[in-house]
């Protein structure tokens, strides 16, 4: 099981083994945060998208799971591009001793070496059936409400315009309620940011100045930890309440420039 901090850590190696026993998750605006940790870097640029990639534009599928916190399947994350191979948890063990004894007898390099290894294991055909992975029979659904989206409001009202005829639309109009709405125009816009960037750095730059905001007093991620690991009531007071109340200053003061404390990975104090 993979989620928040642990999902966007593990995203960023070369190679990303899912099992059919994998669950992964970025469910950080249900606490009153952001994806973080690189997020905002590949998010915007996951394989699906590949050919239509520009600045300003994120898929349906990197805002729909952003901003849902959706919990994928091994199957779901072949088809996203998320993981890299598929192998049996029954061979993970059999996976372990074939690396080890790879590597130590190996005079290739060590990513030439695990690159072998891990496609003699990878099962994709035989364990994988992409048609029916969660997000590959809702990908229409999905692009018609997330896709390219500037804001939470026309997501919100896309999804509110089908949901008598669309079962996927209803849940996912209730997952959304559930959520922070600053986390949420928080982290579409960042997504927004982030697809304009042109290195990790200057991802984690930006990641870094939304942070020490999330850290002020009074902010929903101290509200949504309250409720979810502190008194554990499930039921967050956000403030503001509603995406209405949330309105663009307030999102952009979270991107605000630190002065003397930036992180400045980028090699400078770029502001996005």
């Amino acid at each position: 099981y993979l989620a928040l901090t642990g999902a966007s850590l593990s995203i960023h190696g070369k190679y990303r083994v899912a099992t059919e026993n994998t669950i992964f998750a970025m469910p950080e605006t249900k606490i009153g945060l952001f994806p973080d940790v690189g997020g905002t870097w590949w998010i915007p640029r996951l394989k699906l998208y590949r050919d239509r990639q520009r600045k300003g534009f994120v898929g349906g599928v990197g805002n729909y799971l952003a901003l849902t916190g959706a919990r994928l399947k091994g199957d779901d994350l072949i088809y996203a591009g998320i993981a890299t191979h598929f192998i049996p948890s029954e061979r993970l063990n059999e996976l372990k001793l074939a690396l080890i004894d790879a590597t130590n007898n190996s005079t290739q390099s060590l990513g030439d070496c695990v690159a072998g290894v891990l496609m003699s294991f990878h099962d994709e055909k035989v364990n994988v059936d992409l048609d029916k992975a969660f997000l590959s029979k809702n990908r229409k659904e999905i692009d018609q409400a997330f896709d390219g989206k500037q804001s939470v409001e026309d997501i919100v009202s896309t999804l509110e315009s089908v949901k008598s005829d669309s079962q996927f639309a209803k849940t996912t109009l209730d997952t959304l309620k559930q959520m922070s709405p600053t986390s949420l125009k928080v982290t579409l816009e960042a997504l927004i940011r982030g697809s304009k960037v042109q290195s990790i750095e200057e991802a984690l730059d930006m990641e870094y100045r939304m942070s020490q905001a999330f850290m002020r007093k009074g902010s929903d991620f101290y509200e949504g930890i309250r409720a979810a690991l502190v008194d554990k009531c499930g039921e967050p007071q956000w403030n503001p309440s509603s995406l209405e109340g949330v309105t663009n200053g307030f999102v952009d003061k979270f991107f605000d420039d630190l002065g003397d404390r930036e992180l400045c990975l980028s090699g400078g104090s770029s502001k996005l």
